[in-house]
C-alpha cells in the first residue's frame, strides 16, 4: 500500500516540478537574451557566443531557480489532489497527511542534493569561464563603440559620440561622452581627440582622451564644476558592454572553491572584511537547502479548504517564497555591513521556512486550520470581492 502510495505522488509531483523547472528557466533565459539580443546584429558577437554565455550562466540561475520551482512544483501537486478531492479520499481510507512526508522529502531531498552539486562544484568553474568569455565577447563587442556622426548608448547609462573614427588604429577625433554611472553624479566629457585600448589585464577598454574639459552636474543639479585636462583616463570593463552588472570583488568570490573560502576566512587574506567571504561560503549550502524548506511549505498550503479557490494556495505560495527572497536581501544586507553574523545573514530565511514548514505541517496532520483567522477572513473576503466584480464584468459584457 505504501509503495503503490509514493509511486503514485512521486509522479503526482514529478509533472509540475518539471514544468516549472522548464517555465521558469525559459523566462530568465529570455530575459536576459533581450538584454544582449541587440549585439548579434551591432558586432561580432555570434548567435553560439550568446548560447554558451547563457549557457555558463545558467548554474548560477539555478541556485535561485530551484527553490521556487521546489515550492510552486510540491504546492501544485496537493492543489491538484485536493481539489479533485483525492486527499479527502486518502484520508477516509486512514492515511494520514504525515504519510505524504517520505514522498514529498524524496523529490525536495533529490532536488537539494542537485543544487548543492551545482553551488559546491560546478557554479564555481562556470562563473570563472563566464568571466573569461564576457571578457573575449568584450573586445568583439568593441566595434560597437567606433561610428561615426551616431549617438551610441549601448552602454547602461553612458552615450557616446564621435566626428571621425580611425577604426584601424583605434583612434577618435571630436569626442563627446556623457557619464551617468555614478549615482550623485552626472558628467560630461567634451575633447579633442582619444585613443582606445585595452588595460595590461584585458578586462577593460581605456579611453585615453586628450585635449577637453570634463563637466559634473551633482545629483541636486545645483552643483556644477569644470575641469579642464591635458590626458584623461575613461574605463570601462567588458562586462558592461554587454550589460553585466556582476563585476567586481563579488564575482571572483563566487569563483572560488570552498577550500579558498575557508582559507581566506581563516587567514584574512583580503584587504574586505572576511565577513563577505563567510557569507559566500555559508550562501553555497543555505540557497540548496531553500529548496528544501520552502517545498516542504507547498504540500500544507495545497490542501487549503475547497470554499476558497485553488488560486489562494498559489496566492500563498507566492507571497510566501517573495518574503523569503525580501528576508535574504535584507540580511545580507546587514550581514555585507556588520550588523549581523554571516551565518543569520545568510541562514535566517532558511530556519524561518523551517519553523513555518515545520507548523503548518502539525496543523495539516492534526486537520485543524494553519492559516491565522484574520487572514482567513481578508482572504475570503477579497475572493469574494473578486468574484463579485467578475461577475458585473461579465454581465456588463453580455448586455454590450
Amino acid at each position: 500500500m505504501k509503495i503503490i502510495l509514493y509511486r503514485y505522488m512521486l509522479k503526482e509531483q514529478s509533472i509540475p516540478l518539471g514544468v516549472c523547472l522548464f517555465g521558469l528557466s525559459v523566462i530568465l533565459v529570455t530575459g536576459r537574451l533581450i538584454q544582449i539580443a541587440r549585439y548579434l546584429f551591432t558586432s561580432a558577437v555570434t548567435v553560439s557566443d550568446l548560447a554558451m554565455v547563457i549557457g555558463l550562466a545558467m548554474p548560477k540561475l539555478f541556485l535561485y531557480i530551484f527553490p521556487m520551482a521546489a515550492l510552486m512544483g510540491v504546492l501544485l501537486a496537493f492543489v491538484r489532489l485536493n481539489g479533485d478531492n483525492e486527499i479527502v479520499a486518502m484520508r477516509a481510507a486512514g492515511i494520514s497527511f504525515g504519510q505524504f512526508a517520505p514522498p514529498v522529502l524524496a523529490v525536495l531531498t533529490l532536488l537539494t542534493s542537485v543544487a548543492l552539486f551545482i553551488a559546491i562544484s560546478v557554479a564555481p568553474v562556470t562563473n570563472k569561464v563566464f568571466r573569461d568569455k564576457i571578457k573575449s565577447l568584450g573586445q568583439a563587442s568593441l566595434p560597437i563603440l567606433l561610428k561615426e556622426g551616431t549617438f551610441i548608448d549601448a552602454i547602461p547609462k553612458m552615450v557616446f559620440f564621435f566626428q571621425k573614427v580611425n577604426a584601424a588604429d583605434m583612434e577618435i577625433a571630436g569626442v563627446f561622452i556623457r557619464d551617468n554611472r555614478q549615482p550623485n553624479a552626472r558628467a560630461a566629457i567634451t575633447a579633442e581627440s582619444a585613443r582606445l585600448y585595452y588595460s595590461s589585464d584585458q578586462s577593460q577598454v581605456v579611453f585615453k582622451i586628450q585635449n577637453g574639459y570634463v563637466t559634473r552636474v551633482g545629483g541636486n543639479l545645483e552643483d556644477a564644476q569644470v575641469v579642464s585636462f591635458k590626458t584623461y583616463d575613461l574605463k570601462i570593463d567588458f562586462e558592461e558592454l554587454l550589460g553585466d552588472s556582476s563585476s567586481g570583488d563579488s564575482t571572483r568570490r563566487g569563483e572560488m572553491s570552498l577550500a579558498e573560502l575557508r582559507r581566506t576566512i581563516r587567514h584574512h587574506l583580503s584587504a574586505k572584511p572576511p565577513y563577505r567571504y563567510a557569507m559566500e561560503y555559508h550562501q553555497r549550502f543555505a540557497l540548496p537547502f531553500g529548496c528544501l524548506f520552502l517545498g516542504l511549505v507547498g504540500a500544507p498550503l495545497g490542501t487549503l479548504s475547497r470554499r476558497w479557490s485553488r488560486m489562494t494556495g498559489v496566492t500563498l505560495g507566492l507571497g510566501i517564497f517573495l518574503a523569503y527572497y525580501v528576508m535574504l536581501s535584507a540580511c545580507k544586507g546587514m550581514g555585507e555591513n556588520g550588523v549581523i553574523s554571516p551565518f543569520f545573514a545568510v541562514w535566517t530565511p532558511n530556519i524561518v521556512t523551517a519553523l513555518l514548514a515545520a507548523h503548518m505541517w502539525i496543523e495539516t496532520q492534526r486537520e485543524s486550520r494553519f492559516v491565522p483567522p484574520f487572514v482567513s477572513r481578508a482572504l475570503s473576503s477579497g475572493l469574494e470581492a473578486f468574484r463579485g466584480f467578475h461577475r458585473k464584468l461579465r454581465d456588463g459584457q453580455r448586455k454590450g
